[in-house]
Formats: structure tokens, C-alpha cells, sequence
């Protein structure tokens, strides 16, 4: 190999060893947060954004120093990245780092630090701040995207939820159209264009028993034009139970055999109540076989409770759909049926 060749293939190297020290544009860089954060750093607070919504920045500094400045690495948390930077700061101009909020972004609170490194340590690092919150959606609802009320017949209950705008354009909210005749809505602003309060008022009147249907709210977001909100409404009777159905799942007699400890894991509880009794009286029968029912009656004088259990010596492989029968001592309300359901799997 010639003097020239070797020459020549020192400076390749030195030369990409050159490139690869520099900050790779859209790469990665590794997170080095301070030990304490300055509270004069300069911060940039992007507010709420949504998972994918664009979030940019440029930084700016200027080199005060007798010598040009080179950007050795700039290191952040991702999914912060680099997009376009100075390659060199001549004395006394001012030098740039834009960075961009990429993808995936987990929903919560976001925080990274951008450390900004020079080569040959000719200047101090300069730390900016990141700051935010990610939303899974622009238009949020607290403390849930749902109405969840029950209500004892005769009786009202309210329950409200927020609907927060966190994009830059107002919203406004046009119409509001609940999905059944069984509540009402009212809809109160709060902070004209970005919060407002839905309440969802139940009176228990009518059918009782559970509904689920939704309300359609209708806003001016291009991207959001119609919300919707699924509302979960149930007006008890003055004597109901609680739950309103047993689902065993499916049950395998030779797990219990080789496991006995696991059989109180499948007994399962039963409350009935008479609302504002005072001397309420149940029995208690079920078609399903291999159940065994024990009924006891709280000092309250309200309500009973009745345990559930399974007795493995009666297991019969076959699918039950059967029933726990209550008769009480209530005038209007004589008998009711709990709806049960099982499979016994006895294959191995």
C-alpha cells in the first residue's frame, strides 16, 4: 500500500470519526437531566397536546465568548427529538437547536430537560425545559367519559362531568341530546371556550331496573365534531338485590379435587334490600343443584344477606342457567328471581 493510500485512508477515518461525535438530526439522544432544575432555565410549556398532535420549539442562545462554538450532542428524554440546529456559532451571534415532541407519547405528565454540549468543552452546556401534559384526547372529559346513577325509586340524584378543551381554538358546544327521556341534561360554562359542566339529573320514576344508552353532544371541532357520552342510569325498586345476576363462570370438579382450598374462591354473596324497612323478612330456594343458600338477616332490619356456595360432591357436568328465588314479606314486591349461570366442565 502506497504513503498516499495510507494517507488518504487515515483522513477517512479521522473524518467519520468527525461525524459520528456530532448530534445524528432526528435521532435519539440519551436523557442527562441536572441534579436540580435552574428555575431561571429557560422553559418552553406546550400546555396539553394530544398523542400525536405537532409540538415544536426552537431554543435560542447566543455565544458570548472569543471562540466559535460547535454542538458536540444535545441530550433529551424521548420521544424528544432533534429536527435542525447550528453547526457553528461565530462570537456574538446567536445559535439554534429545534426540537420536536415525537411518537409514541405516554398519557400524563411530561418533563425532559435538553442539554446542550459543546466540542472542546469551549463553553459551559446550556440546559433548556420541555414541559407538559399529554391527553389521550384534545377535548378530555372528568373525572370520567361516562355517567354512572343509580337512584332509589321516588328519590332524584345528580352527577356531573367536565368536558375540557385543551386545543388552541375555543370550542363550542351547540347541542346537547340526551338518549332517553328517563333524565335530563343541563349544560353550565365554565370558562367560556374551554370548560364546561354537563349534568345528568335521574329521577326514579318509571321503569326501573338498569339502561345504558348515550348522550350526543354537539361541538364546533373540526376533529371532533360529536361526543359522545354513554350514560348508565338504574332506578331501584323499594326492594331489590344486589347483584342482579350470579355468574359462576365455568367450574372444573377435578381442579377443585385436586384443590380443595380453592372452594370458598367460588362462593359468592347475595344482598337484598328493602329500602326503609324496618322488619324485613326473606326465604330462599334455588333450581341449580349444587348450590347451597344461607340467608341472614342484618340487625338493621332492612336487608339480607344470603350466601352463595358451591357444594363440589353435587357438580353435574352440563350448562345451568337457573334461578335464586327470594319470597319476602313485602306487600308489592312478594318474590323476586336472581338469574344464575354456570358451566361444569368435568373433561380433564
Amino acid at each position: 500500500m502506497s504513503k498516499l493510500t495510507r494517507r488518504l485512508l487515515v483522513l477517512f477515518f479521522v473524518f467519520c470519526a468527525g461525524l459520528l461525535s456530532g448530534v445524528a438530526i432526528g435521532q435519539e439522544q440519551p436523557p442527562a437531566k441536572p441534579a436540580e432544575e435552574d428555575p431561571f432555565a429557560e422553559r418552553f410549556d406546550f400546555g396539553a397536546a394530544g398523542t400525536e398532535a405537532p409540538v415544536e420549539h426552537t431554543f435560542m442562545f447566543k455565544n458570548e465568548g472569543t471562540e466559535a462554538l460547535e454542538i458536540a450532542n444535545v441530550q433529551m428524554s424521548p420521544p424528544l427529538v432533534v429536527t435542525r440546529m447550528s453547526a457553528r456559532v461565530a462570537p456574538g451571534e446567536t445559535g439554534r437547536v429545534t426540537v420536536r415532541l415525537g411518537t409514541p407519547r405516554e398519557v400524563g405528565e411530561f418533563k425532559s430537560p435538553v442539554v446542550v454540549k459543546f466540542k472542546g468543552n469551549t463553553a459551559p452546556e446550556k440546559v433548556f425545559w420541555v414541559v407538559g401534559r399529554i391527553v389521550a384526547e384534545l377535548i378530555e372529559m372528568e373525572p370520567y367519559g361516562a355517567f354512572f346513577v343509580a337512584v332509589p325509586r321516588g328519590e332524584t340524584k345528580q352527577t356531573s362531568i367536565e368536558i375540557i378543551n385543551h386545543a388552541e381554538e375555543p370550542l363550542e358546544i351547540r347541542q346537547v341530546e340526551p338518549g332517553s327521556a328517563r333524565y335530563t341534561t343541563e349544560l353550565e360554562t365554565l370558562e367560556p371556550g374551554k370548560r364546561y359542566r354537563l349534568t345528568l339529573t335521574l329521577k326514579g320514576e318509571g321503569p326501573g331496573g338498569k339502561q345504558q344508552d348515550y348522550i350526543t353532544v354537539v361541538t364546533s371541532s373540526p376533529t371532533q365534531p360529536f361526543l359522545r357520552i354513554q350514560a348508565n342510569t338504574y332506578i331501584k325498586e323499594r326492594v331489590y338485590t344486589f347483584p342482579d345476576a350470579l355468574d359462576f363462570g365455568t367450574i372444573q370438579p377435578y381442579a377443585l379435587k385436586s384443590k380443595p382450598n380453592m372452594i370458598p374462591f367460588l362462593h359468592q354473596t347475595l344482598m337484598v334490600y328493602q329500602v326503609g324497612g324496618k322488619d324485613f323478612q326473606v326465604s330462599v330456594s334455588t333450581d341449580v343443584p349444587f348450590l347451597q343458600l344461607a340467608p341472614a338477616a342484618s340487625s338493621m332490619g332492612d336487608r339480607y344477606q344470603i350466601e352463595v356456595r358451591v357444594i363440589p360432591e353435587k357438580l353435574q357436568r352440563g350448562k345451568y342457567d337457573g334461578h335464586i328465588v327470594i319470597v319476602t314479606n313485602d306487600p308489592e314486591f312478594s318474590r323476586l328471581e336472581v338469574p344464575v349461570r354456570a358451566v361444569v366442565d368435568s373433561s380433564w
